[in-house]
């Protein structure tokens, strides 16, 4: 079995290792546990189904969270879907060991159907739909009226729609992206992003009126005892009560 070492500040660059699916039993895998929890508890109405997840700025843990939590969910009899739409820098093909192609962006030029789009993990029990041809003009693809069809469609057909998208600070496909979710979770890397970037990424975020309905904290450290309770490596904070406290220090 191969073991991976989550409590380094380097990110996992082996995105198909799924700590959930390869250790179960693992700490690591405890937390991710302990974040899908609550996450049901601020869904409990399933006002949530379609999720972006999105971080300060690269290298946060992302992509790494939303397939273990994606996992989890069809674990508990879900039907989820993960959305690639980091159209610059797309990851999740990588997780499914997959070619980038056949993705959104074919979809919206029409070159497949939707059936095509579509894959499925049997192994990890998720679907996805990876990014597709790369395109210069990411903009428009985001604010495409086919794009908002289609995720109307997954919204129907899945309990969960997951969308992956570029970190805040880095780019402003976020904030289209958030256009097309019914909530947003954001990823910090606890131990790498300074306050004030944080701040920074926030304060865009409420700018622009998204509806920040989660934090999950990640590379935290296991030796601050303020942070022991969200166990070794992966923290969840969950409501913008969370944003609202952090902001007031």
């Amino acid at each position: 079995m191969r073991r991976r070492n989550f409590f380094k500040k380097e990110r996992n660059a082996e995105y198909d290792y799924l700590v959930t699916y390869e250790q179960p039993l693992s700490y690591v895998a405890e937390a991710f546990q302990k974040a899908l929890v609550n996450l049901e508890y601020i869904n409990i109405d399933n006002q949530f189904k379609v999720i972006q997840f999105t971080s300060t700025l690269a290298g946060a843990g992302k992509t790494t969270f939303i397939s273990n939590i994606s996992h989890l969910m069809g674990k508990k009899g879900k039907k989820v879907v993960i959305v690639d739409l980091d159209l610059r820098k797309p990851k999740i093909n990588r997780i499914f060991r997959a070619p980038n192609e056949k993705g959104v962006t074919d979809y919206l030029t029409g070159k497949i159907d939707y059936k095509t789009l579509v894959n499925y993990s049997e192994k990890l029990n998720i679907h996805y739909i990876v990014a597709g041809e790369k395109t210069t003009a990411v903009v428009n693809v985001l604010e495409a009226q086919k794009l908002k069809d289609l995720i109307t469609k997954l919204k129907e057909e899945f309990d969960y729609v997951i969308l992956d998208s570029p970190p805040i600070i880095a780019v402003s496909d976020g904030l289209y992206i958030s256009r097309l979710a019914d909530g947003v979770i954001f990823v910090v890397a606890q131990n790498e992003t300074k306050r004030s970037v944080v701040d920074e990424a926030i304060n865009t975020l409420r700018r622009n009126n998204v509806n920040i309905i989660g934090t999950v904290f990640t590379q935290v450290s296991v030796k601050n005892s303020d942070l022991l309770a969200y166990t070794y490596g992966y923290g969840y904070g969950y409501t913008s009560s969370l944003m609202d406290e952090q902001s007031k220090e």
